[in-house]
């Protein structure tokens, strides 16, 4: 074969930050019938990918990896590639976020990729940049057909005058060895209290259904895993126990995981999520729970989310005692999630765990000391092949978080009987929060099993002989509906589910929300955005100003519980939410309420 004419001299080979190497993604199903992988590289994301992937340690060079500006000196191209089994082309893109408008304003780069491996470089030489630049936003892969895998590589190719180090792939990690087996028995913290855990094995294998619950926040969601579905922790541990226990296979699975959201969201989502509908409501009043709702074992996951919890555990005793005091009696499992700076919770919420002599275990007490070895000191898995990003698991993260839930069913499966779980006469910190209900503030009033929707007035009781009530309700200039919303992947679904489609958003005027609370805890969840034409909303509580909420203080789209009072003994209170002045002519969201 004849070569060409007049060849090319050769690219110059410049030194180059990966920051993927052989990563995971999947097609998710897009609203339009196309599939999109998202890659957020905002708030430290990308600056931690290339350290754990590329093994940058400068500090100069990996805090150039954020704002646009220091982006374009340090990166003179960015090389990418994809592969799939199905053989469909792709598109890559790498958006900008903009100073004005976040999602709209700033520069878009993007190339298209075929599916055979083929590295296709962008210099950003050639890239039409805007004026209006702030920082490197979000990263997305786009597919005609949604529901498959690929493989990426993306690598930043460097300006002259900077170095990178030289990349060596980590060795493959074997899940059969006896150095892994080790890594998962360090896992467990403590075995606690089983008969709870004991009884739903025993159940299972007699053929009965067995209901597995799963609550917390992104990893529970399943975030990192591809597909999210199948490939997620709480999945892969259900299925495990139904394979391990279940005579008919017919253990039932709740995944209700909602990103970025701490214990004290999960406590106001409680009857929607986890029971879905076994609310018995009569005229507008939940009168008590359907055992037939409640879980046989509850998995609690909030150890890297709770730093958003503002009473610093207190939520997260009252989800743990919520599933404790269930007539069902389900055994309740904790587990401590990590991130890649090896931070989580786990000093401030395993005391929860020993108060109640729950089982406990924990991905941190796992991974976290062995990546700080070398290959020939015992290291197995490297922060890379464990983490998505700098805050999720990838797929082989997600089963070191299950096996170490099945290692607490063998060893329980196993261990003789330790007696009868009793449950403290006292909380740890207080019993406020072990029973909130979910109050809704829109028309459809079905939508949302196990919450109670209010127009003028509502009330309920908490199952314990305390009631509440809501009266003299009125929206004020709070009657828009707010179409985009925090989006959550439910059970076994690949799509998302609208947290609250039912809200009520402020548009435009000086009307205030007003209405009266006779009860002991009251909180509001609202939504945080990044969208500039969003104002702050003052709350009062009997005239006295309590908190101003600034929906764009996280600057990105989720839900956020907040507590409004929190007062030891039941009263009656006039709340109001007014737009902070200034802000009259600006949105903002109120999803829903929850009650004590």
């Amino acid at each position: 074969m004849a070569g060409p004419v007049a060849p090319k001299d050769p690219v110059k080979k410049r030194p180059a930050i990966y920051l993927m190497y052989d990563k995971q993604i999947f097609s998710n199903p897009f609203h339009d019938g196309t599939g999109v992988c998202f890659l957020f590289m905002d708030g430290g994301r990308m600056p931690a990918l290339a350290q754990m992937v590329g093994g940058v340690e400068d500090e100069n060079i990996l805090k150039m990896l954020e704002p646009t500006s220091e982006f374009r000196k340090l990166v003179y191209g960015i090389g990418v590639s994809m592969i799939n089994e199905k053989q469909i082309n792709g598109k890559f893109v790498l958006q900008m976020y903009g100073k004005k408008d976040i999602y709209n304003s700033g520069t878009v780069i993007s190339t298209d990729l075929t599916a055979d491996g083929t590295e296709y470089l962008i210099p950003l030489s050639d890239v039409n940049w805007s004026d209006d630049d702030d920082r490197v936003g979000q990263i997305r892969f786009h597919f005609d057909k949604p529901e498959f895998p690929a493989t990426v590589m993306l690598k930043l190719y460097l300006n002259d005058g900077y170095t990178a180090p030289e990349f060596v792939p980590a060795d493959p990690v074997d899940i059969n060895s006896d150095r892994y087996k080790q890594l998962i028995a360090q896992s467990l913290v403590s075995i606690g209290n089983y008969e709870r855990l004991k009884k739903a094995i025993a159940k299972a294998r007699s053929g009965e259904s067995v209901k597995m619950a799963f609550i917390g926040g992104s990893i529970t969601q399943g975030a990192g895993a591809t597909p999210i579905n199948s490939e997620c922790y709480a999945f892969k541990t259900y299925k495990a126990f139904d394979d391990m226990f279940s005579s008919t296979h017919n253990t039932e699975y709740v995944k209700a995981g909602v990103g970025g959201t701490p214990s004290e969201f999960g406590i106001v989502r409680f009857d929607r999520d986890i029971l879905r509908g076994g609310y018995f409501v009569k005229e507008g009043a939940g009168e008590g729970i359907s055992p037939e709702r409640e879980p046989d074992i509850a998995v609690v996951e909030f150890a890297v989310n709770d730093e958003g919890d503002e009473t610093k555990g207190k939520c997260f005793e009252g989800l743990v005692r919520r599933f404790l005091m269930m007539k069902n009696m389900p055994a309740v499992i904790i587990i401590f999630s990590v991130f890649i700076d090896d931070y989580n919770l786990q000093e401030r919420l395993s005391p929860i765990g020993y108060h109640y002599n729950i089982p406990m275990v924990s991905a941190k007490n796992a991974v976290t000391e062995q990546f700080y070895m070398s290959k020939e000191q015992g290291r197995i898995i490297t922060k890379d092949q464990y983490f998505y990003d700098r805050y999720h698991p990838t797929n082989l993260g997600h089963t070191i978080m299950s096996d170490a839930i099945i290692n607490l069913f063998k060893k329980v499966d196993e261990a003789d009987d330790c007696g009868s779980f009793k449950m403290p006469e006292k909380a740890l910190m207080t019993d406020a929060f072990e029973y909130i209900s979910l109050v809704t503030i829109g028309e459809k009033s079905g939508e949302i099993p196990g919450g109670i929707s209010i127009k003028t007035e509502a009330n309920g009781s908490d199952g314990f002989g305390n009631t509440w009530s809501i009266t003299d309700f009125n929206l004020g200039d709070f009657t828009d509906t707010d179409p985009a919303s925090q989006y959550a992947e439910r059970d076994f679904d690949l799509q998302g589910t609208m947290q609250f489609s039912d809200n009520r958003r402020h548009l435009t005027g000086t009307n205030p929300l007003t209405f009266t609370a006779d009860c002991r805890v009251l909180m509001v969840v609202t939504k945080d955005t990044a969208a500039n034409d969003e104002g702050d909303v003052d709350i009062f509580v009997d005239d006295e100003l309590v908190r101003t909420v600034n929906p764009r203080e996280i600057g990105w789209t989720h839900c956020n519980a907040l507590i409004i009072f929190n007062n030891e003994t039941k009263g009656s209170h006039k709340v109001k939410f007014a737009m902070h002045p200034g802000d009259e002519d600006k949105k903002f969201t109120i999803l829903s309420f929850g009650i004590r």
